[in-house]
């Protein structure tokens, strides 16, 4: 479902850091403007989700651009966030009271911003397909119109939730999971269980809610989190195999989707729906012991799929928060850590070690091969001579990317003389056969020789970065205090 975000800064390069940043959300179409008066002959007649706007514009400015928006029918109910400065915390106040839904505070956090546009665009969405329903249903008979009531105290209700401040992130999913399976069927037993698709062969139950006095019919377990089921025996299973969806049964044990493990447990009422989040599928399931009192209809399914979309955004929030920190730490070509991230971790170790000492590996003769062979095969010698190098490492050693063509490793402990000489040969042997070059078939290699060289406390320095930095000067010298490791250089082979 494609999402429309507009955007209004007058600063240039803050509008393209906001813009790039809402874009990064699945399904957000953004629209960005300088002005706040390009942004009012844009919106009109148009179809928006969200509102960003600067506190600080020329006229009009963001607290007058909240009350036009609000004036307007169709936005009467659209979030808008305001952006302030640190110091504007009146003016937070101001706007919230004029009716802004939410605000970031500059400088603005990446994680907050694609966190807070997430809930509000989620929210959002569910508000507009209920306003949709009871449209819809609005001739309906008088069953429909309860129905259609229910549903929107429901939706209420997880609005509540979702903006308590005191609770944590897994505190706030388990919560929303328990408050829905009480809200499938007030007063009739349900459990609801939120599950993760593994290896498109099982189906593992990531958390469970019971609702009414559900309880496990014994001996058999509970559907504890963190239990594995085949997928096939599965009604969720049966369902993907069909393209998934949000699926009904008012008594699933009397339906062709009744599998063994259904009928161990008793099922009758079920509905459950399917969703994808950081590239992995999820299901959503609530299941009662009982035939359902009142057929399962179209706001039940709406809700679930309400539920549903509130755990996708969350899971492909952590997704992407995940992936972010990943970027941040580790060098984008060889997935070690980066210069940055391992010295914050070696500085951290060295605190607690006894006799540590670091190894810097440069690739001898690097660039002029890079500029014989090309980057392509550059780049391809150094992700193998990275994957060489950590699969030489041992348990409480720390491997990084440090430079173009080198490499360090933070020994924790390591005894003087021979054994600091069985370390480096360790380490060289990754350089004893040649190493693959990318080409197509996976054939051509080239052997590479390296320079290495060591620095150890308390001898050669009383702090990490000490270390870090006679080793790296010891490993360009062109003196003898490094080792080449093995024969100098040799030509391109075939493997």
């Amino acid at each position: 479902m494609t999402q429309h975000v507009v955007i209004v800064d007058d600063d240039d390069l803050t509008l393209k850091l906001f813009a790039g940043i809402a874009a990064e959300i699945p399904g957000v179409v953004v629209h960005p403007f300088l002005s706040s008066t390009a942004a009012i002959d844009w919106y009109h007649g148009k179809e928006v989700d969200c509102f960003v706007f600067d506190y600080n514009m020329p006229l009009p400015n963001g607290m007058q651009m909240i009350a036009l928006v609000r004036a307007l029918p169709e936005f009467a109910h659209v979030p808008i966030v305001i952006v302030t400065g640190a110091h504007e915390r009146e003016v937070r106040y101001q706007a919230l009271d004029a009716g802004a839904n939410d605000f970031l505070q500059k400088p603005v956090d990446y994680r907050e911003m694609v966190a807070r546009l997430t809930t509000l665009l989620a929210l959002g969405s569910a508000q507009k397909r209920l306003s949709l329903q009871i449209d819809s249903l609005s001739h309906s008979l008088l069953d429909s119109e309860e129905r259609s009531r229910e549903h929107a105290e429901r939706l209420e209700a997880l609005w509540g939730i979702v903006n308590n401040p005191n609770l944590t992130d897994d505190e706030l999913m388990l919560a929303m999971l328990q408050r829905g399976t009480g809200a499938i069927r007030p007063g009739q037993s349900y459990r609801g269980m939120l599950g993760r698709v593994e290896n498109g062969t099982h189906l593992r139950i990531v958390s469970v809610a019971d609702a009414g006095g559900y309880e496990s019919p014994p001996p058999l377990p509970n559907e504890a989190a963190g239990t594995l089921f085949l997928l096939s025996d599965t009604v969720a299973g049966q369902i993907l195999q069909q393209g998934g969806g949000t699926h009904a049964f008012d008594d699933i044990a009397a339906t062709e989707y009744v599998t063994d493990l259904v009928l161990s447990r008793a099922w009758h009422a079920t509905i459950l729906t399917s969703f994808t989040a950081g590239g992995e599928t999820y299901v959503l399931a609530f299941a009662s012991r009982q035939a359902t009192a009142k057929s399962f209809g179209p706001q039940d399914m709406a809700y679930v799929e309400v539920l549903a979309s509130f755990f996708a955004a969350h899971y492909q929030q952590r997704w992407q928060s995940a992936r972010l920190g990943h970027q941040l730490e580790h060098d984008s070509l060889t997935g070690l850590r980066n210069r940055s991230r391992f010295r914050s971790r070696g500085r951290a170790a060295f605190s607690t070690a006894d006799a540590p000492a670091i190894v810097v590996v440069n690739l001898a003769g690097f660039h002029a091969l890079n500029e014989t062979h090309g980057h392509l095969t550059g780049d391809a010698l150094l992700v193998e001579a990275a994957a060489a190098l950590a699969t030489r490492t041992q348990d409480g050693e720390i491997i990084g990317r440090i430079g173009a063509n080198s490499f360090a490793i933070f020994l924790p402990t390591v005894e003087p003389n021979a054994a600091l000489d069985a370390h480096l040969a360790r380490f060289g042997s990754a350089f004893e056969d040649p190493l693959g070059i990318g080409d197509r078939d996976g054939k051509a290699s080239v052997y590479v020789s390296a320079r290495i060289a060591v620095a150890q406390a308390p001898h050669d320095g009383a702090s990490f970065d000490e270390l870090l930095l006679l080793a790296e000067g010891r490993a360009r010298s062109t003196g003898s205090d490094y080792r080449i490791f093995p024969l100098p250089q040799r030509s391109v082979t075939q493997r």
